[in-house]
């Protein structure tokens, strides 16, 4: 069974038992193809989303401290560094890689 979880501003989730990614300013479109991604995934995520517009940067650094990757849309503002990941146009490649290294670990 399928356990991710779409997080949103100012939510935190404190079981840590999923991947857990912080995705800033994706697009309603990268979100939609998310969502399907998240509800066919053999991993179980926790996706924080994050928006330039929250302006809670003590929230976004609470949720990135121990995220396994971080996410930015390349047309953001918002500056994470140095783990911070800008993307174009790939989001869901990167927790494809993410879901294969899970299933690789378990076998």
């Amino acid at each position: 069974m399928n356990n991710s979880r779409l997080i949103t501003y100012p939510s935190i989730v404190e079981d840590g038992s999923n991947q857990k990614v912080v995705v800033i300013d994706a697009t309603g479109q990268e979100l939609g193809q998310l969502e399907r991604f998240l509800q066919t995934s053999r991993a179980n995520f926790d996706v924080y989303l994050y928006t330039g517009e929250s302006y809670d940067l003590e929230w976004l650094n609470y949720v990135s401290t121990d995220a396994e990757l971080i996410l930015i849309n390349k047309c953001s503002q918002v500056k994470i560094t140095p783990s911070g990941i800008r993307y174009q146009k790939d989001l869901i490649d990167y927790f494809e890689q993410i879901e294969q290294a899970s299933i690789d670990r378990t076998m």
